[in-house]
């Protein structure tokens, strides 16, 4: 890094990716904030430069001194051990030393007292909750949320006789006879990581839950979906309102009645009598939906919400986009699962492949499509912009 983009760099300001510090110590404190950055996508320490961007500098000595010590920080006192970069700017007004942290690979990180940090903005903050903790391992590839098991669910909650449908169309034969062979069927749905120990898990259920079960043991799992008159989500009035629960399969079904119910029939140039083509081809709205519906984070305890507005559609699905993945790769096709078992299951229940031809699919025949990944929010929102306002009245079918 040159002096000309290492001060473009600092007018740009402080954020969740920048943090400047006069004079580092090597202490506790600077381990958290190399946890922090490690934790949180990687980033870079700007030494030498005060709060507002003014750099005040160091001399040689100085310089050398932090680079080592940064280094120690990050060995010793960070779990497990990371290693970081350094590299000492000269500009007019002193040496900069800009350390630069890399996203980790073996996350979570903490300190050497177990304190596990993520940045928040240009500052760091200490994770506390059950679920942030589960979030950070699962983005380490250490956890899952999907394969959690369910502790209130029992057997009598999954659904065999679907599942048996589904075993014999995908294996082309029957599966252990759960009467006969109870022990067999048992462990096929354990090493199918549907079941454990007698308790259903989160993917059990919401492959082969029965439907009355699923918004009892798991009732963040949903869609909630509203029709606006308008294009503000503060409108007091709507034309439709539904909470949509039970299997991923169920929820789709009826997340697409619903923008069914929406999407008009326009006649196009065919005939009075033809039935005309959806103002929006289903197939942009199948693609999204399903996406949300595998690729949502299942530890965050909310739904995904799907809003029609007069001039915009916006399914908004908990969990920021995960392992690094932008939205410029899902633009261009790169699929990066969050929930792998999900994702295996999904092309035999769902009309899913995983490649990530969906997604560009769908904006072959729909270019007005947007994401935005919203880390202060922790949701993605997938927003269908559209070519006219929408009804003012809803359909009576």
């Amino acid at each position: 890094m040159e002096e000309f983009e290492l001060r473009n760099q600092i007018l740009l300001g402080e954020d969740s990716t920048r943090q400047f510090k006069r004079e580092p110590s090597a202490d506790a404190k600077m381990a958290g904030e190399i946890v922090a950055f490690a934790n949180s996508g990687g980033g870079r320490i700007f030494v030498g430069v005060e709060k507002d961007g003014t750099i005040t500098g160091l001399n040689g000595e100085e310089a050398e001194k932090v680079g080592e010590d940064m280094a120690k920080v990050a060995w010793d006192s960070v779990r497990p051990p990371f290693s970081i970069l350094s590299k000492a700017v000269p500009t007019s007004d002193g040496i900069v030393v800009v350390i630069e942290i890399p996203d980790g690979s073996a996350k979570p990180y903490c300190d050497n007292k177990g304190v596990y940090w993520v940045k928040n903005g240009p500052d760091k903050r200490r994770v506390q909750s059950p679920e942030e903790l589960a979030r950070l391992f699962q983005s380490g590839e250490k956890l899952y949320a999907e394969s959690q098991v369910v502790s209130a669910s029992t057997l009598e909650d999954f659904d065999h006789a679907r599942f048996e449908r589904f075993y014999e169309t995908k294996y082309s034969e029957t599966p252990p006879n759960r009467n006969e062979e109870s022990e067999s069927y048992q462990r096929t749905l354990e090493n199918l990581e549907l079941v454990d120990s007698g308790r259903v898990t989160v993917v059990g259920l919401l492959l082969f839950g029965n439907r009355n079960r699923v918004p009892v043991l798991l009732p963040e799992m949903k869609i909630d979906a509203i029709w606006f008159d308008g294009t503000e989500r503060s409108s007091s009035k709507w034309h439709d309102q539904r909470t949509i629960t039970g299997t991923l399969v169920e929820q789709y079904d009826e997340g697409m009645g619903f923008l069914k119910r929406w999407n008009s029939r326009i006649q196009g140039e065919g005939s009075f009598n033809q039935t005309g083509s959806r103002e929006v081809p289903e197939t942009v709205f199948e693609e999204l939906l399903i996406n949300a519906l595998i690729h949502r984070d299942y530890f965050i305890k909310d739904s995904i919400k799907l809003f029609i507005f007069d001039d915009r559609i916006e399914i908004r699905s908990p969990g920021k986009l995960p392992n690094s993945l932008t939205v410029d790769q899902i633009r261009r096709g790169v699929r990066r699962s969050r929930n792998v078992l999900l994702a295996s299951f999904a092309p035999d229940l769902l009309n899913f492949r995983g490649i990530g031809s969906g997604i560009v699919r769908s904006l072959k025949i729909w270019p007005s499509i947007t994401w935005l990944n919203d880390t202060e929010s922790e949701e993605v929102v997938v927003t269908i912009s559209l070519p006219r306002t929408a009804y003012t009245t809803a359909p009576t079918t």
